[in-house]
């Protein structure tokens, strides 16, 4: 377990990748993902600060109130620092509204049931996402979708509408022959549609996560989908190098390497990017704030996953860093992992 110190200066010689005398910094992104709570109360704990020491270059912040004054002067001293702000969310269950199902006919004389999945069972349910062999469903998701592009507007044109958190995918006799990822992309190419009528340079991830990150085998992308790689169910003990490890879902870590290089034949490679969990608190206090535990790191594990997405062409990183904290800070102290984690990022060169 991490101890936190102050941190020391890279080595030059220690095969870290940091070498200040030549060759192009490799990474683009450097991200992270966290809760209001978490970043707003900054006299324990300034993120703005932070990314300004670091080179944490965006934030994507959920359950903001974005008609604060509050969030407004904050996002606006990201903007002063070249700190993009982006709003990374399970979005579908809005995007298609559960209260829909039921309702009888829709104008063009579709079943509005038909909007929604097929279990298993051959029965239609409005639990989680939906049917994307419903025409009709598509066509409301991709209307919705303009509130997205105008509300969650992000300083850097990417969104994320992520599909309903672990949810069953739909089961009809159209749908049957999809695997989880081509389900989600084509909600995502209607998603990406209606975000484009209201920001052109709008542009939108692809979440491969659960049971999505398997490539997908008959949709394609359309232009603007990137890959968004999230191995939430790794072992979060081993490096992702460890070919043999494998986590909660029984996928080996050579698995998940695999299902990333496919991914990499249908999403663009440039612009692909990589969720992982290093810094997720939530995760490992398995979501209870209440019984905070205080983050695993491991840097050379760590640098070894770096080099690992690396290698495969990723130039995006970000990483959860939810219930890092004022609390995090009065229980555990400065979480120095995060200086870790960004100023590795910041200074890594592929060789």
């Amino acid at each position: 377990m991490f101890k936190p110190e102050e941190p020391e200066e890279p080595d030059p010689g220690d095969d870290s990748g940091y070498d200040p005398e030549s060759g192009e910094k490799w990474f683009k992104m450097i991200g992270i993902i966290c809760c209001w709570t978490d970043v707003s109360k900054r006299s324990k704990l300034d993120y703005i600060e932070i990314a300004k020491r670091t080179g944490i270059n965006t934030f994507s912040i959920y359950n903001a109130d974005m008609r604060s004054d509050v969030w407004k002067a904050y996002t606006g001293e990201c903007a002063r620092n070249g700190i993009d702000i982006e709003f990374e969310e399970h979005m579908l269950g809005w995007l298609l509204p559960r209260d829909l199902f039921n309702k009888g006919m829709d104008s063009d004389g579709t079943n509005f049931n038909d909007y929604y999945r097929m279990n298993d069972g051959g029965v239609r349910v409005n639990d989680v996402n939906g049917c994307p062999s419903c025409p009709a469903a598509l066509d409301t998701i991709r209307n919705r979708a303009h509130f997205i592009a105008e509300r969650y507007r992000s300083t850097n044109n990417k969104y994320y509408c992520w599909l309903d958190d672990g949810g069953d995918i739909c089961h009809c006799p159209k749908c049957k022959d999809l695997n989880p990822a081509d389900q989600a992309l084509i909600f995502e190419n209607a998603i990406i549609e209606g975000l484009r009528d209201v920001n052109p340079d709008a542009t939108l991830a692809h979440l491969a996560y659960y049971n999505t990150v398997e490539a997908p085998k008959k949709t394609k992308p359309a232009e603007g989908i990137f890959l968004e790689f999230a191995p939430i169910d790794r072992d979060h003990y081993h490096a992702m190098s460890v070919s043999w490890a494998s986590g909660k879902d029984g996928r080996t870590h050579g698995q998940y390497l695999k299902a990333l290089s496919d991914n990499l034949k249908v999403f663009p490679k440039e612009t692909a990017q990589v969720l992982d969990y290093w810094l997720d608190c939530s995760l490992f206090s398995n979501w209870d704030e209440s019984n905070l535990k205080e983050v695993y790191w491991d840097q050379q594990m760590f640098e070894d996953d770096v080099k690992t997405y690396a290698s495969y062409g990723i130039r995006n990183i970000t990483t959860y860093t939810s219930y890092i904290s004022a609390k995090y800070v009065e229980k555990f102290g400065y979480p120095y992992c995060i200086d870790r984690y960004a100023e590795y990022l910041r200074d890594y060169v592929k060789k």
